[in-house]
């Protein structure tokens, strides 16, 4: 997916190519501009909480494979 940048540029663009004598041209171009100069800027990375502890899975029958049988339930 673009980035938000890239959203807005478009718009900008269909703006000025559907409204060229637009009162707010200019100032349409001056945002065109600094978005432009973000275009490579890469989106802040948000920190994904974690949701408590994880979760573990009851041994509920004896498994057929001998290795892994031997092994004792961890449960509480």
């Amino acid at each position: 997916m673009k980035n938000d940048n890239y959203l807005i540029e478009n718009a900008i663009l269909a703006f000025l190519h559907h409204y060229p004598e637009h009162e707010y041209k200019e100032s349409y171009l001056i945002l065109l501009d600094k978005v432009r100069a973000l275009k490579n800027g890469q989106p802040t990375t948000t920190e994904t909480r974690k949701r408590g502890r994880p979760a573990k899975k009851a041994r509920t029958k004896e498994t057929s494979s001998t290795e892994t049988s031997k092994e004792k339930s961890k449960t509480t």
